[in-house]
């Protein structure tokens, strides 16, 4: 496949879940929206990145991007395309724990960066407007107070989920699931959805050698 290869170094470590090897991923998320995001600027398209880090201490992550005429299949919504294919792999199962560096070739997960629209925080969103989201229409762009918003959604080879998100002109706020109640992390509901669904698929996918990424 030949996949493009880039490295990222990690910045500030992040303390997000008591654990070393998901602390360091998050730090990696973190890392990958600094660079690959805030640094290239906004209205980039959706990139798609296989995460590899076989040693959580070496301050750096590799990314394969993933070529978006594998992924996104003609549709115009980016996460419409991602969820098809990854409905083509089978469904996670459950596994015993695998530490990155015996995971093949380093693979430690799948991430997707993003933009999009989001409502300010604080909304209450009406009963329709839940009703509509829930059948999966994206409301916040009809809205006249709506804010950009650039999100890093990745799901790791053991089913966790790391959740990145900055609003425009804003600091980046990063959530990963069991976070403890000191971490320095948020606690956000998108980390429930179709999205870490198909990444989570896709990265069980890898892990079995149901899909390689090379």
């Amino acid at each position: 496949m030949g996949l493009e290869r880039r490295t990222v170094l990690f910045g500030e470590p992040v303390a997000a879940t008591g654990d070393a090897e998901r602390d360091a991923l998050a730090t990696a998320v973190k890392a990958i929206e600094a660079r690959e995001g805030e640094r290239r600027g906004w209205d980039q398209p959706a990139r798609l990145f296989a995460l590899h880090l076989a040693h959580i201490d070496s301050g750096a992550i590799e990314l394969r991007v993933i070529p978006p005429r594998l992924w996104t299949g003609g549709h115009r919504n980016p996460a419409d395309g991602l969820s098809a294919w990854a409905m083509r792999f089978p469904e996670p199962a459950a596994v015993e724990p695998l530490a990155f560096a015996d995971s093949p070739d380093g693979f430690a997960g799948v991430a997707m960066m993003y933009e999009g629209w989001a409502a300010p925080d604080g909304t209450e969103l009406s009963a329709q407007d839940r009703a509509r989201r829930a059948l999966g229409e994206r409301t916040f762009k009809e809205r006249a107070d709506r804010v950009e918003v650039r999100m890093v959604t990745a799901v790791d080879i053991n089913g966790h989920s790391y959740l990145l998100r900055r609003l425009r002109g804003r600091d980046a706020e990063l959530a990963t699931t069991a976070a403890g109640a000191e971490s320095d992390v948020h606690d956000m509901a998108e980390l429930r959805g179709r999205l870490p669904h198909a990444l989570g698929r896709l990265a069980h996918a890898v892990r079995i050698g149901a899909l390689t990424l090379v």
